[in-house]
C-alpha cells in the first residue's frame, strides 16, 4: 500500500476546477479537494492512507481530521510549512512508499531526497478524468470511409428539391 500526501493550497492552485472554487470561499476549495480525494482514494486499490496538508491553522481549530473515506485533514502548526509537514509525514512513515503530489519544486526535492515518489497536481487531477468510452465498430467505420463524392452530391441535390418544396419562392 502507499501513503499519498497532497500539498494542499498548491494542488488548488494548480487545478482550475479546484481553483474557481475559492471564487466561493477557501473552504469550499479546501472541501472540493478533499471529495476529489475520496474519490482518487475510492478509484485506486493501492492507496492506504491519504493525507492533505494545508498551511495554517484550522479555522475551527482541533487536530489531524481523518473523514471515513481514509482522508487525513492536516494543518501545519503555528511557524511550521508545509513542506516541513509533509517530510516529517515521510519520515515518521517508516518502510511505507509515499507519493507527494505538489508542483512547487522545493517541495517536491525535499520529498525526492526522503525517498518518495512525486507527481503533479495536473498529473494527480488528470488520473481522475473519466477513461475514454470506446467507440463502436460501426461508427469508427463511418467516420473513416466519408461519402464518395457522386453520393454526397446526390444527397445534397435531394435535400434542395425537398427545401424547394417546402418553402416555395
Amino acid at each position: 500500500m502507499i501513503t499519498v500526501v497532497l500539498d494542499g493550497y498548491n494542488v488548488i492552485h494548480a487545478i482550475p476546477a479546484l481553483a474557481r472554487e475559492l471564487d466561493r470561499s477557501l473552504q469550499a476549495a479546501r472541501e472540493a479537494l478533499v471529495r476529489l480525494c475520496r474519490e482518487y482514494r475510492a478509484r485506486r486499490g493501492d492507496v492506504g492512507r491519504l493525507y492533505v496538508v494545508f498551511d495554517g491553522a484550522d479555522a475551527e481549530g482541533g487536530g489531524p481530521r481523518e473523514d471515513q473515506h481514509g482522508v487525513t485533514v492536516l494543518f501545519t502548526r503555528h511557524g511550521e510549512e508545509a513542506d516541513e509537514r509533509i517530510v516529517r509525514l515521510i519520515r515518521e512513515g517508516g518502510r511505507s512508499r509515499f507519493v507527494v503530489v505538489s508542483n512547487d519544486a522545493q517541495i517536491a526535492n525535499n520529498a525526492r531526497a526522503h525517498g518518495a515518489r512525486t507527481m503533479s497536481g495536473q498529473e494527480f487531477y488528470g488520473q481522475m478524468k473519466p477513461a475514454r468510452i470506446p467507440r463502436t465498430r460501426r461508427l469508427a467505420a463511418a467516420e473513416k470511409s466519408p461519402l464518395p463524392a457522386r453520393e454526397a452530391e446526390r444527397v445534397t441535390e435531394e435535400y434542395r428539391k425537398h427545401l424547394e418544396r417546402k418553402y416555395p419562392t
